[in-house]
């Protein structure tokens, strides 16, 4: 007779989240949606932002529901504004409402971003726009939950999505690629100076997801997704998960997630 084997008890050291305040750019749709609801069923304090009102009203409305696998003790809470990341004034907004409703920041999750399509295309000010949503945004973001988390004086996270595509380097999406390879470089540099005072600097690089990032009719992208040749949000959010559950002592420096058979 074979005996049952227990599960491994959670680590004593696993970092809790409950009570944490977290900051989710792109929070509104996909990834960064299911990312504010498993985080707020762990009892995190979470902020959110994304262009549409729409969209944040119904993330707010979802605050404690995601499964996540097991009951929990706590449940978390979603705030949230609409704001655009590539305007300076709006980032600024994001992070005084921040300090308001959730008490600061003590971790940053940079999510939001936009395709781009190619130069060869593409006019002057849609490339600015790309840049400045998908780069300035993320830099401008980290600045400030830095200026918090340096003032708090107890470390943090940042969590930096980026995309294989910084690898990849897709023909017509030489846009979008610059600004992904420019995020998966400047979490690189980031973590060898923010690692010092404590702060942990995570990059995950997803390959297709379905979000709305991507440009293709809803059956579509079910078809893909029964072929494992995409990834529902949801599997990225439990990557985040882990990431940010990771004890104190360790910081994961990158993933790469893809479906399986998007073969690249």
């Amino acid at each position: 007779m074979v005996s049952p084997v227990a599960s491994p008890a959670p680590s004593p050291d696993a970092t809790d989240l409950a009570g944490k305040s977290i900051i989710i750019s792109g929070g509104t749709t996909g990834i960064g949606r299911a990312t504010a609801q498993m985080l707020a069923a762990e009892g995190a304090r979470v902020f959110v932002f994304g262009r549409h009102e729409e969209d944040l009203h119904e993330t707010i409305g979802t605050a404690g529901v995601a499964d996540v696998g097991e009951p929990r003790r706590h449940r978390g809470e979603i705030h949230g504004t609409v704001a655009d990341q590539s305007k300076q004034a709006d980032v600024e907004r994001v992070f005084r409402e921040a300090d308001e409703k959730i008490g600061g920041c003590d971790i940053l999750i940079n999510n939001a971003a936009v395709a781009g399509g190619s130069v060869f295309e593409k006019p002057i000010p849609d490339i600015r726009y790309v840049l400045e949503g998908n780069l300035f945004g993320y830099l401008a973001c980290t600045h400030e939950a830095l200026e918090r988390m340096k003032r708090k004086g107890q470390g943090g996270h940042i969590v930096n999505v980026g995309s294989m595509s910084a690898d990849l380097r897709e023909p017509e999406g030489d846009i979008y690629v610059a600004t992904k390879a420019a995020i998966q470089a400047f979490s690189e540099s980031l973590r060898k100076t923010a690692n010092k005072q404590g702060i942990r600097v995570s990059l995950i690089e997803p390959g297709a997801i379905a979000t709305p990032i991507q440009d293709k009719p809803p059956e579509e992208k079910q078809r893909r997704l029964d072929e494992m040749e995409m990834l529902p949000p949801e599997d990225i959010a439990n990557c985040v998960l882990y990431v940010l559950k990771q004890p104190q002592r360790c910081d994961v420096v990158s993933i790469q997630i893809r479906p399986l058979k998007q073969l690249i």
